[in-house]
């Protein structure tokens, strides 16, 4: 047999049928490509588990190739390029070659331990009575020389209170030491516990201070146990976190805080390149300042940042023109672990942005366009899952017409056919207030919108028109008299002009200095906007002990319940209830009061009289009538 008989001819593969899948597809449209009828692609997906598609139903790539998949096609996807963007740089093995750099320390422990005391001490300043209430409110680094070991630490003060999580964290992450700080006459706290669950998060090395005990009521014993109970591995109980008793306000061995700190780092050997790497870091705090636009303080992770270098944070960037040190004095150059104030930014970066070095102008403007372009990627996805939900909701509500109709068909009325969801109807309608958020920094901004953002419930609800760092502007009074918002202002100035433009147009202006009072303001003004609980309360009783029927003009009968008062005074003017084995069977008001043949105005207790009850008369021996009063108790979220 020859061997080009069709038995042995070599079989062609089976070519593979593919199909290009754009970003996003509707299922109608997903049909019309698969060259398949919608009905049957319809009950193909309900086999596969889908629910409640419409034909409009937008699927992204992936969810669309599957299908394909399953219908036998290859997909292939509309490639979208990705942009240029920055990353840090890698950190290699071997460091031994860089720098050591000073150590960036954190304070973080409980509102009113005494961090900013422990601070001011280190550094010999007076920041405590700048801070209003004695609090933190944002985040400052400040680089220090320390007197005795003349070694140079930048310390990172983070906020105490529990409004400022975030930044809190971020503090955490950005540290390379923490000082946990504990009142020895207070103990453990919500917000220590809140720190030590950051600090083993980020595994940052930390040294508690045990702060105040140079008063009577200190305990450094029970603190140091409570640490120990909260999974702080204390050297006292021979773990290996240094412990000291301190105290900020006398300096009670701060010299040993100091010496901690230095032996600690030492042990750390903490590094970083400064020449020949591109700068890298953080943003710490950010604003706007009147007269010199966007400012933000850059905490420098390696590299040195010199005037001219072009840096990219977030979605915007700087070509350095100045920095200043944070006593205001200009600098040149700022090395590792040291904090600057950088002006030429052409927006307010975001507090806790990455901060790193571009090449130049335009590398920085293609990095923007990258991360814009990648949010927006992002926002659509979200906006599509927002749109299929409501044309979900669209063909539910048509369906449910649609059976109406046909109920109707049947001779139902629209009271009869909606009886069973009037029940639905009664629940209250949601209220919303709303604010526009101003503050001196953007971590302000980001603590303050964490902090009040979810206060509210089913009846009322807040909602944040806008936010940002720096004085409100005429566009946020505009804003905020069209939607009836008030303007939350924290820790700055409000220039005159803006307050008195905000009482001509009635919009409610707020300043505050403490984080905590901008909190119970905000949570007030919610309460206030829920409908009280009524509290009734009896005043009186009476028990029918007989019915009289008495006849009017006109062949007209009357019905008169006799009664005993049992308890108080019933008075005419009363409020009034029936109760009848416990359960109310009127409510309403007296029609007449008589005791003997006299009408009257009140009845004591022990006495007999005659009542009858507006629009009722169905009251029956042993009915116990009581005359209360209703008193509104305010209700808080």
């Amino acid at each position: 047999m020859s061997c080009s008989s069709p038995a042995y001819a070599k079989k062609k593969p089976l070519k593979v049928k593919t199909l290009t899948i754009p970003r996003f597809t509707t299922v109608a449209s997903l049909a019309n490509i698969l060259n398949v009828r919608y009905e049957k692609l319809l009950v193909r997906l309900e086999e596969m588990g889908f629910e409640d598609l419409t034909y409009n139903f937008i699927l992204d790539q992936e969810t669309a190739g599957l299908i394909a998949d399953e219908y036998g096609y290859e997909a292939h996807f509309v490639e979208e390029k990705e942009g240029e963007d920055l990353k840090p740089m890698d950190i290699p093995e071997d460091t031994s070659s860089w720098k050591t750099r000073p150590p960036i320390v954190t304070i973080m422990g409980h509102v009113d331990h005494g961090k900013t005391t422990i601070l001011d001490h280190l550094r010999k300043s007076s920041i405590v009575d700048q801070e209003h209430g004695g609090i933190t409110q944002h985040i400052g680094a400040f680089s220090v020389k320390t007197p005795i070991s003349k070694k140079q630490i930048t310390f990172l003060d983070t906020p105490g209170h529990a409004a400022f999580l975030k930044m809190r964290q971020r503090g955490a992450e950005m540290t390379d030491i923490v000082i946990l700080v504990v009142a020895a006459d207070d103990s453990v706290m919500p917000q220590t516990k809140e720190a030590i669950k950051h600090i083993k998060q980020s595994a940052v090395p930390v040294i508690v201070a045990v702060n105040k005990c140079d008063k009577e009521s200190a305990n450094p014993e029970r603190v140091i146990a409570d640490l120990a109970n909260n999974d702080i591995d204390v050297e006292d109980y021979g773990g290996e976190t240094q412990t000291v008793r301190v105290s900020g306000l006398t300096g009670l061995n701060m010299d040993k805080l100091e010496e901690s700190i230095i032996t600690l780092s030492e042990v750390l050997d903490i590094r970083a390149p400064d020449k020949k790497v591109p700068v890298e870091g953080w943003i710490i705090e950010s604003q706007s300042k009147k007269g010199m636009g966007p400012l933000a303080t850059v905490l420098v992770r390696q590299g040195t940042l010199k005037k001219g270098d072009v840096l990219v944070a977030g979605k915007t960037y700087c070509k350095v023109r100045s920095m200043k040190d944070e006593h205001g004095k200009p600098v040149k150059q700022a090395l590792p672990s040291t904090p600057v104030e950088v002006w030429g930014w052409k927006e307010v970066p975001e507090a806790g942005d990455e901060c790193l070095q571009a090449k130049d102008e335009s590398q920085a403007k293609r990095v923007i366009e990258t991360r814009i372009l990648r949010e927006e990627r992002s926002k659509q996805v979200e906006d599509i899952d927002v749109i299929n939900k409501l044309r979900v909701d669209a063909k539910k509500e048509m369906e449910q017409r649609d059976r109406l109709d046909e109920l109707r068909k049947y001779g139902l009325e629209e009271e009869d056919i909606n009886s069973g969801e009037e029940a639905s109807d009664d629940k209250p309608v949601q209220q919303n207030v709303n604010y526009i958020v101003r503050a001196d920094v953007s971590g302000s901004v980001e603590a303050i919108v964490e902090s009040i953002k979810d206060i509210g419930n089913d009846e009322v609800k807040l909602t944040i028109l806008k936010q940002g760092a720096g004085a409100p502007t005429d566009s946020d009074l505009e804003r905020a008299q069209i939607s009836n918002a008030e303007i939350l202002c924290f820790n700055m100035k409000v220039p005159k002009d803006i307050e008195n433009k905000a009482a001509k147009m009635g919009v409610v202006l707020k300043n505050h200095n403490v984080i905590y009072h901008l909190i119970e303001d905000v949570t007030a003004e919610l309460s206030s906007k829920l409908a009280p609980t009524i509290e009734l309360k009896v005043r009186a009783e009476a028990e029918v002990k007989e019915i009289f029927e008495i006849k009017g003009k006109r062949r007209t009968v009357f019905k008169i319940a006799g009664c005993k008062v049992t308890s108080g005074t019933i008075e005419k003017k009363s409020k009034v209830r029936v109760m009848r084995n416990d359960q109310e069977v009127y409510r309403g008001k007296f029609e007449t009061m008589k005791h003997l043949k006299d009408n009257v105005l009140e009845v004591k207790k022990g006495k007999d009289c005659g009542l009858s009850f507006e629009d009722w008369s169905d009251f029956k021996p042993g009915d116990v009538v009581q005359a209360y009063e209703e008193n509104e108790i305010p209700r808080y979220l």
